[in-house]
């Protein structure tokens, strides 16, 4: 290992995680296969360099990552965001142009504050190595603004969402909601079927077992707040603030066992997730919407059925 200090590297480490689209940082104690996997991953994709004298390189690319979620990301994936964003609108909603025009600009001007902010830091940053205090000051101011991303730029506080609420007519917005509810409900329990398929695979789980458990999970849980590359971690952490009876219930001692140290293992994410803005805090109220958008979902697949 390069000499520096441990607390240096794992932020260094922290950085390599949060360049994929979605990752987060996951803390490095605990023996979960998973999170070894995936910090051997990051570690070896060159995502950290060091110069001479224990100096960390980084360039606006890295930072661009950080924020991002890719390096390859930048203000042109930001407007080819909002324009997918408005044309889906634009289809469920029935907006005329001059709706769609009001919501381009609005958007826009997010986009602007948004990237001026992420100028400024880069503007701090000079060329070559730097300290691991410089480093670490760094790191650290890209924090927001990679919650921003990973909640959206168009949210209540936005001047889309603000041109949304005038510009739109209520039958319209109601749409808008409700379509965006059932998105968010549909791809949640897509991620919880994976997690659960996951953990079959080391659980040996029952066909019975596994659908009492997807069903556990679904219900008792929500979608967060941002998807990206490692949702399967948040189903995990959502799933480690449940009372452990509700899982000993439904497992086997040993399949319990294994589960409760994976749980534990998640549950020290939770921080990082709450701060990244991926889920909420344990005293947020249950989103009452999204709880009716997951019962709509469930009760058309039981219709299918």
């Amino acid at each position: 290992m390069h000499p520096l200090s441990r607390h240096v590297w794992r932020l260094a480490l922290a950085a390599a995680l949060l360049s994929p689209a979605g990752a987060i940082y996951l803390p490095d104690d605990g023996d979960d296969d998973d999170l070894v996997e995936i910090r051997d991953r990051a570690a070896n994709q060159g995502q950290i360099r060091f110069g001479a004298a224990g100096q960390i390189m980084i360039t606006e690319r890295n930072i661009d990552g950080w924020i991002y979620g890719s390096e390859s990301r930048d203000r042109g994936w930001l407007e080819a965001s909002l324009k997918q964003k408005i044309e889906e609108m634009g289809r469920v909603c029935e907006l005329s142009d001059a709706q769609k025009q009001k919501l381009t600009l609005a958007g826009k001007g997010d986009i602007q504050r948004f990237t001026a902010r992420v100028d400024d830091l880069k503007a701090t940053c000079k060329p070559g190595g730097m300290r691991p205090e410089k480093y670490t000051e760094i790191f650290q101011k890209t924090r927001p603004l990679h919650a921003a991303v990973q909640q959206g730029l168009f949210g209540s506080d936005s001047l889309f969402h603000k041109t949304q609420l005038t510009a739109l007519r209520p039958e319209q917005s109601a749409r808008c909601e409700r379509l965006d509810r059932e998105r968010r409900a549909f791809r949640y329990r897509a991620r919880v079927e994976m997690c659960i398929a996951q953990l079959d695979t080391v659980l040996g789980l029952r066909d019975e077992q596994r659908r009492r458990l997807l069903q556990l999970v679904i219900t008792k849980t929500r979608p967060p707040k941002a998807f990206g590359q490692y949702d399967r971690f948040i189903v995990l952490a959502q799933m480690s603030r449940l009372p452990e009876d509700v899982f000993k219930s439904e497992l086997d001692p040993a399949q319990w066992a294994e589960l409760r140290r994976r749980l534990i293992t998640a549950r020290r994410t939770l921080p990082m997730l709450k701060q990244n803005g991926l889920i909420l805090d344990d005293a947020d109220e249950h989103n009452k919407d999204d709880e009716a958008a997951i019962e709509t979902l469930r009760r058309r697949r039981a219709e299918k059925n």
